[in-house]
């Protein structure tokens, strides 16, 4: 076979495989795409509850923190300190009622004059959330609020999980 004959048979196997493509590219059944009526859920999870933002406006100081959640009826109290302990001796603070309030701790691998707390996530619903964070028995933060939740389906209408949750970010000096 002379080189244009290669060059022929070469386009002509290019073009049959572009004609090709198209089909392909089609919704074909069977287990790569759903069926008819079949609804495709992503695996997105979500969280139920609240989370606060804690907005530091400067760098966090060493001290003893007690940070006090009223929560409609029921007062949740965490203690603990800066700086932080190393990152493998588990967490700074600790709360009184286990499972309902968790406090996020930043910088533990960090120099100290960067360790800090970021966020306050609390399970369930609670109407009313008081919220008290007070440095070596000075207060640093009071205040009130009454959270909006929001029915959210991250994965589409019609597919788990279904969360209810609300966000509000605390600013603090």
């Amino acid at each position: 076979m002379r080189a244009s004959g290669r060059m022929t048979s070469l386009r002509v196997a290019l073009w049959s495989l572009l004609v090709a493509l198209p089909a392909c590219a089609r919704e074909q059944p069977g287990p790569a795409g759903p069926g008819a009526g079949e609804r495709v859920c992503t695996q997105i999870g979500c969280l139920n509850g609240l989370r606060l933002d804690l907005a530091k406006v400067t760098p966090w100081t060493a001290g003893n923190y007690v940070f006090t959640l009223e929560l409609d009826a029921q007062t949740v109290t965490c203690k603990g300190a800066l700086p932080l302990k190393p990152c493998d001796q588990g967490n700074a603070l600790r709360c009184d009622v286990e499972g309902k309030v968790q406090i996020g701790e930043s910088g533990c691998a960090l120099p100290v004059e960067q360790h800090g707390f970021s966020d306050i996530t609390i399970s369930g619903e609670p109407a009313r959330v008081k919220l008290t964070i007070s440095r070596e028995d000075q207060p640093l933060h009071t205040g009130e609020l009454t959270p909006q939740y929001v029915t959210s389906r991250p994965n589409g209408e019609g597919c788990e999980p279904e969360c209810r949750g609300a966000h509000a970010e605390v600013a603090l000096p």
